[in-house]
C-alpha cells in the first residue's frame, strides 16, 4: 500500500469519525460499554486466581514434633523434610515461639498463660512445610507422616481438595466466559458501526459505479473502525482505573484476611494493553462486516 494511499484512508476516516458525530458517539460508546463488561469479568478472574494462587501459596502443612528428640535430631528432621519432592519451604517453630505467639493472640489476657512458661510449657515444637504444587499435596503427606519424630500431621486435606476443585473451575470457566463476551461485543460493535456504514450508502455505491475498488472502498472505514475503537477502549481504561481504585481501596480497608488484590500498576497496564488490542480489533472487523454488503452493487 502506497503512503500517499494511507495518509488518504487515515484523512478520510478520521474526518468521517467528526463529519457522522452522532453515529460515532454511538460506536464509541458501544465499545465502551461492550469493553467495561469484558473489563469487569476479566479483573474480576485474574483477581479470583490471584487470591486462590496466594492462598495456596501461603497454605502450611503442620508436624509436631516428638519432645524426646534431640536437638541435633530435630534439625535433621528439617533437612529431611526440605529434601522431600513438592517441598518448597520448611520453617521451624519452637515451643516457647509457638507460646509467644499464644500470648500475642490472647493481647490483654496474655497473663492466664503466665502459669505455662518455661518447663511447663505444654506445646510441642513443630514444622511447617509449603507445598509446590497442592495438587500433589496428598502424596506429600505420605511421605512425611512416616518420618521419625513426627508425632502428628494437620493437615485440613478436605479444605485443600476445595480450594483446588475451585481454583480449577475459577480456570476453565473464566475462558469459556470471556470468549463468549468477546464475541457478543463484536456482534454488538459490528451491528451499531452497521448504521453508520447504512447511513452513506449512496456514497459507497457513487464509489462503485466511478471504478473504485472494494478495498480502496473497505480501508477508511476499517480505520475509522479502528480509531472508535482505540477512542473506546481508552476510555474504558480509564473508567475501569478508577473503578479497580476506589473498590480495592475499600475491599482493602476492611482488613479482610484472604482479601489479596493484583497492584493497581500491574493491573491497569494489562487492561490497557487488553482494551487497546480489543478494540481496534473489535472496531475493524465490526467495519469489516458491516461495509461487506453494501459492495454488491
Amino acid at each position: 500500500m502506497k503512503i500517499n494511499s494511507v495518509k488518504y484512508f487515515a484523512r478520510e476516516a478520521s474526518k468521517n469519525v467528526f463529519s457522522n458525530g452522532w453515529m460515532s458517539l454511538a460506536s464509541v460508546f458501544t465499545v465502551v460499554a461492550s469493553l467495561l463488561v469484558f473489563g469487569i469479568v476479566m479483573v474480576l478472574v485474574l483477581n479470583l486466581n490471584h487470591m486462590v494462587a496466594k492462598m495456596e501459596s501461603d497454605y502450611e502443612i503442620t508436624m509436631t514434633i516428638d519432645e524426646n528428640l534431640t536437638e541435633a535430631e530435630t534439625k535433621r528432621l528439617g533437612q529431611i523434610l526440605e529434601d522431600i519432592p513438592n517441598v518448597s519451604e520448611v520453617v521451624f517453630e519452637s515451643k516457647a515461639e509457638r507460646m509467644e505467639a499464644l500470648r500475642v493472640q490472647f493481647g490483654d489476657n496474655a497473663s492466664l498463660l503466665d502459669s505455662y512458661q518455661g518447663d511447663k510449657n505444654p506445646l510441642r515444637n513443630w514444622y511447617k512445610i509449603r507445598c509446590v504444587d497442592l495438587n500433589l499435596f496428598s502424596e506429600t503427606v505420605e511421605a512425611v507422616k512416616p518420618l521419625h519424630g513426627v508425632v502428628k500431621v494437620i493437615s485440613n486435606s478436605e479444605i485443600i481438595k476445595k480450594l483446588t476443585s475451585f481454583s480449577s473451575y475459577v480456570s476453565r470457566g473464566s475462558i469459556v466466559l470471556m470468549f463468549a463476551l468477546a464475541i457478543i461485543s463484536i456482534f454488538i460493535i459490528s451491528n451499531t458501526i452497521k448504521l453508520t456504514v447504512f447511513a452513506r450508502h449512496k456514497e459507497i455505491n457513487i464509489m462503485k459505479f466511478v471504478g473504485a475498488t472494494d478495498w480502496f472502498i473497505r480501508w477508511p472505514f476499517i480505520i475509522e473502525g479502528m480509531l472508535i475503537g482505540f477512542i473506546g477502549a481508552l476510555i474504558s481504561s480509564a473508567v475501569m482505573s478508577l473503578v479497580y481504585k476506589g473498590l480495592t481501596s475499600l475491599f482493602l480497608s476492611l482488613q479482610i484476611g484472604f482479601m489479596s488484590f493484583i497492584p493497581m500498576g500491574d493491573i491497569v497496564l494489562l487492561m490497557t494493553t487488553v482494551f487497546i488490542f480489543m478494540g481496534i480489533g473489535l472496531g475493524a472487523i465490526g467495519s469489516l462486516i458491516a461495509v461487506r454488503k453494501h459492495l454488491k452493487v
